[in-house]
């Protein structure tokens, strides 16, 4: 049974020995999806220091 051809040539894509990460070889698409992924994995890393900060230091009554 022969694949179909556009399975064909994504195969010959991913499986390609050029030393990228199998997330970023899809080209710059590809490259603005992880970015924007890093970022808001970053975003929500500060939201989250930043709840427990405010829980933990609670304001003080006056």
């Amino acid at each position: 049974m022969a694949l179909p051809e556009g399975l064909a040539k994504n195969m010959k894509t991913f499986q390609a020995a050029n030393d990228l990460p199998v997330f970023l070889k899809g080209g710059p698409v590809d490259k603005a999806l992880f970015g924007i992924t890093v970022g808001l994995c970053g975003i929500g890393l500060v939201s989250i220091v930043h709840m427990i900060y405010t829980m933990g230091f609670a304001k003080k009554k006056a």
